[in-house]
């Protein structure tokens, strides 16, 4: 099978293959994720082919801390209460995309605005912590489908067509 154990060995297995554009199955504080480098035209677009998901449905983008995504979204007075209050946590902001932002089009259906998230799953945040971009990661399941809330969904939805799927 490709479920491993959330160790700091398979977690290292999971960041290489997340730098050289594979995708990876994550658990988040609410389902399981199709992670992949929300930088990458490549990696976003196997996301998409994977799930069956329409391109004009973008991609929430996940980011261990503020100080992350502050290249690539442009903060307001809100987001910054509602993110010393909520955060890392289940919450997803809808913000202006900046001008310098290395996102993908391909992740945001090329709109102006980005969806974010910081999760608090300590698995996810440990990945998020050792990479240098953010992850494009929606539900790890085909399009419409029922999202999965273990690793064994997500094998029985895509069996080895993701390298690895983190047991959390």
């Amino acid at each position: 099978s490709n479920i491993f154990k959330a160790t700091d060995t398979n977690l290292k297995k999971a960041v290489n293959i997340l730098k050289t554009g594979g995708l990876v199955a994550l658990p988040t504080e609410t389902v399981y994720g199709l992670a992949g480098n929300a930088y990458s035209n490549k990696a976003v677009k196997k996301i998409y082919n994977l799930k069956g998901r329409p391109t004009k449905n973008p991609l929430i983008i996940h980011y261990y801390n503020k100080s992350q995504a502050e290249y690539d979204v442009i903060f307001n007075k809100n987001f910054i209460k509602l993110y010393k209050k909520f955060c890392p946590g289940p919450l997803t902001f809808i913000l202006k995309k900046s001008k310098n932002s290395k996102i993908t089009p391909f992740a945001t259906s090329s709109l102006k605005t980005v969806a974010i998230r910081f999760p608090k799953n300590r698995i996810i945040r440990s990945v998020l912590k050792s990479i240098k971009f953010p992850l494009a990661m929606p539900s790890a399941n085909l399009s419409s489908g029922l999202s999965p809330v273990n690793a064994l969904d997500v094998f029985e939805e895509f069996k080895k067509k993701i390298n690895i799927i983190i047991d959390g």
